[in-house]
């Protein structure tokens, strides 16, 4: 290779490389490196596994402490067990709004992911599906602005009975619950709202 061909390949190499460095820069602070965050001293953490390690029991038991909002995020949803614990949580007075992805729910066999949805909708819980991406991953909740519960988890017979899966919840850790707040309102503006044919 000649000293031209040579001195042109690192120059491009280098213009890569202050491209990519400008590109990071431009990034929001919250997408370019990701923050360490202190819980306060009052948090604790509890965790569970399925199938048979009290996943679904710590999940209900989120549900069931929440005062005042639920906000949920699901890759599938076919519980009607969290369902029936969502619909006692809004007839407690607690606000609770779903946003499910869309494709995973209703454009696939989703006749049990209907069956649960409908019953949150015969409740008159606020629904919302996402078919911004090509799938909405996420399996979280923000309860009362205060507390997160997050893992492997979905919410669905399987992953409580079949699957090996995680649940993790944050209690009283305000902070990292404005985090995850964030991302479900951003993804909540993204959403359309969910029609059920019956």
């Amino acid at each position: 290779m000649s000293f031209k061909a040579l001195a042109t390949r690192s120059l491009c190499a280098r213009l890569l490389v202050c491209a990519l460095l400008a590109a990071a820069c431009a990034l929001p602070a919250q997408a370019r490196s990701p923050q360490a965050l202190a819980l306060p001293t009052q948090a604790a953490v509890s965790s569970a596994f399925s199938p048979s390690g009290g996943a679904l029991a710590l999940v209900l038991q989120a549900i069931d402490q929440a005062h005042s909002s639920i906000q949920m995020a699901a890759y599938l949803f076919t519980s009607s067990d969290v369902a029936r614990a969502l619909v006692q949580a809004k007839k407690r007075g607690v606000q609770v709004q779903v946003l499910v992805d869309w494709k995973s729910n209703f454009d696939e066999d989703a006749r049990y992911a209907r069956h649960a949805l409908g019953i949150l909708r015969n409740a008159g819980i606020a629904m919302r599906s996402v078919d911004a991406y090509p799938i909405f991953h996420d399996k979280y909740m923000v309860i009362d602005r205060r507390t997160v519960q997050t893992g492997s988890f979905n919410y669905t017979y399987s992953a409580a009975h079949r699957n090996a899966e995680n649940v993790l919840v944050m209690w009283n850790a305000p902070e990292l619950a404005a985090q995850y707040l964030a991302d479900w309102q951003r993804n909540w503006a993204l959403s359309q709202p969910v029609v059920l044919p019956y």
